[in-house]
């Protein structure tokens, strides 16, 4: 029995891939440096700032700091976010409310900035709806290692296999599924990439309630 949802922020709370991917690619325009929506979803989605940096300012042969990078793409993103950038996908509220009158327990498990998260929630007024959230300046190890979710499940008390979690990236559905959980994804550009999920969702109007 399902008694716990935990779910991917970035394109499964928010529709936010595209602002992230903007932001980075804003701060390395001047080097000359594009990223395709395929590659993106592939490869950069979930996975966190510094390991995006990392990668693009490697293979472009670029001489910059990447810690200062992470802090600048941070503060645009956080900005754009609280000049009303982001929109909630829709029915994530009502499905949200829904778990809460069923008595089960949600997290969000974002390999995103805690205060990224923090700033969109606050916006968009989604925070009471989460009992946990797990950022990714909470844990070294980021998905596709299985540790995020694992830890969000600890958190709420609960055993991994009657844990949901709801997705849309590559490295995100390879977390959730060798966390043991149950796995819903969300429609992206990534989705003819992933497999072994229990259901394929356009918005949460569509969400298989006979898991509950």
């Amino acid at each position: 029995m399902i008694k716990g949802v935990l779910f991917d922020f970035d394109g499964v709370v928010v529709q936010s891939e595209a602002l992230h991917k903007e932001t980075f690619l804003e701060l390395l325009a001047p080097y000359g440096v594009s990223v395709s929506e395929e590659r993106w979803y592939r490869e950069f989605a979930g996975t966190g700032s510094r390991h995006i940096f990392e990668t693009l300012v490697r293979e472009n042969g670029i001489k910059a700091d990447v810690g200062a990078l992470v802090e600048q793409r941070k503060s645009i993103y956080e900005a754009r976010v609280r000049q009303g950038a982001l929109k909630e996908t829709p029915g994530v509220r009502e499905f949200l409310s829904l778990l809460r009158k069923k008595g089960i327990k949600t997290a969000i498990v974002s390999g995103s900035h805690r205060s990224n998260v923090a700033a969109a929630l606050s916006v968009l007024h989604l925070g009471g709806l989460f009992d946990v959230i797990v950022s990714g300046d909470d844990l070294a190890e980021r998905k596709p290692s299985p540790a995020p979710f694992l830890h969000a499940a600890k958190l709420l008390g609960l055993k991994p296999q009657d844990c949901v979690a709801v997705e849309d990236s590559v490295s995100g559905c390879a977390s959730a599924k060798a966390a043991g959980m149950r796995l819903v994804v969300v429609q992206s550009p990534a989705s003819k990439d992933l497999y072994g999920y229990d259901a394929i969702i356009d918005d949460f109007s569509e969400f298989p309630l006979g898991m509950f």
